[in-house]
């Protein structure tokens, strides 16, 4: 059994639906152009760790263009803070951190 943790305490039967939802999804038009819906959920360790542009990319996909099934809560959001401030490469008023801070000061 993987570790609940693993991915911000998503379920594995909530990726797997994701990633079904965001197939069915994927044909499906709006105003004209193809939607693109994301079914991934980053693991700690890749906030750990990966580059902070790579890291920019996983998050806003995550928080803005997720399916219903994988939407970021605010403690999920909180806990990526946390771990971005643990990084010698981040600052308190990094993009990344200022994206959290908005992320968690709205109605999600």
């Amino acid at each position: 059994m993987k570790d609940v943790h693993d991915r911000f305490w998503v379920p594995e039967a909530n990726l797997r639906a994701a990633e079904k939802s965001a197939r069915k999804n994927a044909k499906r038009k709006f105003h004209g152009a193809v939607a693109v819906f994301n079914s991934y959920v980053p693991t700690r360790k890749e906030i750990t760790s990966l580059p902070l542009v790579e890291v920019r990319k996983i998050l806003v996909e995550w928080m803005l263009h997720s399916v219903t099934e994988i939407i970021p809560s605010r403690a999920q959001i909180s806990e990526v803070k946390s771990i971005l401030l643990s990084r010698s490469d981040i600052t308190g008023d990094s993009e990344l951190v200022v994206m959290c801070d908005c992320y968690l000061r709205n109605d999600n």
